[in-house]
């Protein structure tokens, strides 16, 4: 189990202006998605900004050309260096980008996201406040294709829809920034410890919450984390994610990994309440929606995987990294 982070918060950050060159790093973890890593690459490199920095890919164990397209585009632009993370896990390549990193700052991109105009001074504007530690910006989707009839509102956030408003604001728990779009000081890391390689995508694995479980670590030790409405990204979302059959995955995925995050930082009480709390809202839509919606059977389906999440990680918990430890795998 993650130990507690003391109440005492991060000294000594600067503005982005005061850090040395790069003052920052866009780590862009990828894999098997070549197509779609161009097109975010050109995109920031395309932007203007206020500030050095550098872009870093991190290719995850690859099969197709990604690798090969990746190193071109660092052949074409000095701005851009090329890593390789052989073991397959979205926390483990970024976990790389982090410790090659050499900007003061760490800005996460998905593969399929692309900037857009005034992102880079947005983030030097969220960070511009020496005592933020973390920032997060709107994910726009970017629909592939026409959206099925079924595709309310409420199925958004499970897409990596997300949008705060207009103004900045300090975020809180039920509003932490999403992975496809956020920042680090790169400080963050040395004190709070990497991202949780149990969380994250991995192959087909569709769990989630390695950068919600992070941000906790930082407001738990009283770390100020900020929304960025100008660090705005349009993200791909492909038509394969708009089945119902990816829906109910991605949801019990999205229930595992809760449970796993509830142990970590609140033990077996956390687990109980979440698993009364998935309880209701099962019940709550059914009752609004009735027993044979889709958004009834993707609760009901997260609920089972937050029972099973929840067994596992209190078998694992034992063999568990303290905190601090690379939680990547040794390299």
């Amino acid at each position: 189990m993650v130990a507690q982070a003391t109440p005492r918060r991060l000294a000594t950050l600067m503005p982005l202006a005061a850090m040395p060159p790069p003052a920052a790093t866009v780590v862009v973890c990828t894999r098997n998605r070549s197509r779609a890593l161009e097109d975010a690459c050109r995109a920031v490199l395309g932007l203007p900004a206020p500030f050095d920095w550098e872009l870093l890919l991190v290719d995850n164990a690859s099969t197709d050309d990604t690798l090969e397209v990746a190193r071109e585009l660092a052949a074409g632009d000095r701005r851009v260096r090329v890593a390789v993370e052989p073991v397959l896990g979205l926390s483990a390549a970024r976990n790389l980008g982090v410790r090659l990193a050499r900007g003061g700052l760490v800005v996460f991109l998905d593969d399929d996201a692309q900037p857009q105009p005034g992102w880079f001074d947005a983030w030097e504007t969220a960070f511009v406040d020496p005592q933020v530690a973390a920032a997060g910006g709107p994910v726009d989707p970017d629909w592939a294709g026409a959206l099925p009839e079924w595709v309310g509102p409420e199925f958004l956030p499970y897409l990596s829809v997300w949008d705060r408003g207009p103004e900045p604001h300090d975020l809180v728990y039920n509003e932490l920034p999403r992975g496809a779009n956020m920042a680090f000081r790169r400080e963050v890391f040395g004190r709070y410890g990497d991202f949780d390689h149990r969380l994250g995508r991995r192959g087909r694995s569709l769990r989630s919450c390695e950068e919600i479980e992070l941000c906790l670590r930082l407001e738990r030790g009283g770390e100020r984390i900020r929304y960025a409405p100008g660090a705005r990204v349009r993200h791909r979302v492909e038509t394969g994610r708009l089945t119902p059959a990816w829906m109910l995955a991605r949801f019990a995925a999205q229930g595992f990994s809760e449970a796993i995050v509830d142990w970590k930082h609140g033990g077996p009480r956390a687990l109980v309440a979440g698993n009364r709390r998935l309880a209701a809202a099962t019940a709550h839509h059914a009752g609004r929606a009735g027993e044979g919606s889709l958004f009834v059977a993707c609760h009901a389906a997260a609920h089972r995987a937050y029972r099973r999440g929840g067994l596992y990680a209190a078998v694992a918990v034992a063999r568990w990294a303290p905190r601090g430890q690379n939680l990547s795998a040794s390299r």
